[in-house]
């Protein structure tokens, strides 16, 4: 099995597994999979690296490490094992001045500066929807990245479709969840915005006038999942509460 490791902490788990898994192969190309050590933003940081190959997902906690630890151990020994399955993930597309941008969780509109607000009009599959919104942006998620950034606006989450979630405005607007086949598209009718994928840091300038236009993929990925007792510790949620702050996100337990 070759795998390549990712996250601020990769060295660690290196060691690790050339230490006790002899059955697994560390290489720098042409991996089978991608192991993620981190949290959600390490997930989305080896989709943009390493597009379309299966990610595993092992959670390395700063606050927990006892649970951390077990939940590692455990999960490389199933995927040893073959006791997984893969679970396709779509992906967004972002389509502006000629550039495409791909989100495994989201699509962000924003302004740039950030003490103005954006003015801007959404088309939903070419019909406009309501009127001129002003506020901070808008936000397209998929069901993956609907715990992320989606929730924390609309304090909500969902499996299907996509999310449509309208930050901060201060138009009187609720968040929308659309069918996974409506073109979105965003005109900004004062700026300056920005438009950018999931936690890149490539962000593309969108001035008045311009438009974006998001859209699910014909792209996608897959996430390795684990079933048993511990699944939660497994695998990252999907429509699923937050566990609150003070609490391990792995295990739940409350943390000192």
């Amino acid at each position: 099995m070759r795998v390549i490791v990712t996250g601020l902490k990769k060295t660690e788990l290196v060691r690790y597994i050339r230490k006790h898994y002899p059955e697994i192969t560390i290489v720098r190309t042409k991996p089978d999979f991608i192991l993620c050590y981190g949290g959600d933003g390490t997930l989305l940081y080896a989709e943009r690296h390493y597009p379309g190959i299966p990610k595993v997902m092992i959670r390395h906690s700063r606050v927990c490490h006892n649970c951390a630890r077990i939940t590692r151990e455990r999960i490389l020994e199933k995927l040893v094992k073959g006791r997984y399955e893969l679970v396709e993930h779509p992906l967004l597309e972002a389509q502006i001045k000629g550039e495409t941008l791909y989100g495994l969780n989201d699509i962000i509109v924003g302004h740039s500066a950030i003490n103005t607000s954006l003015r801007y009009d959404v088309f939903l599959n070419g019909e406009q929807y309501g009127n001129q919104y002003l506020g901070d942006g808008l936000i397209v998620a998929t069901p993956l990245g609907s715990t992320g950034y989606y929730q924390s606006v609309t304090h909500s989450v969902f499996r299907e479709g996509l999310g449509v979630a309208f930050n901060n405005t201060v138009n009187n607007v609720g968040h929308l969840v659309i069918s996974d086949n409506t073109t979105v598209t965003v005109k900004v009718n004062r700026g300056p915005g920005v438009v950018v994928a999931d936690n890149s840091r490539k962000f593309i300038p969108i001035d008045k006038g311009q438009k974006v236009m998001i859209r699910k993929s014909h792209r996608s990925t897959h996430i390795v999942y684990f079933k048993g007792k511990h699944y939660r510790q497994y695998n990252i949620g999907i429509g699923e509460e937050r566990i609150p702050l003070g609490f391990c996100q792995i295990c739940s337990t409350p943390i000192a």
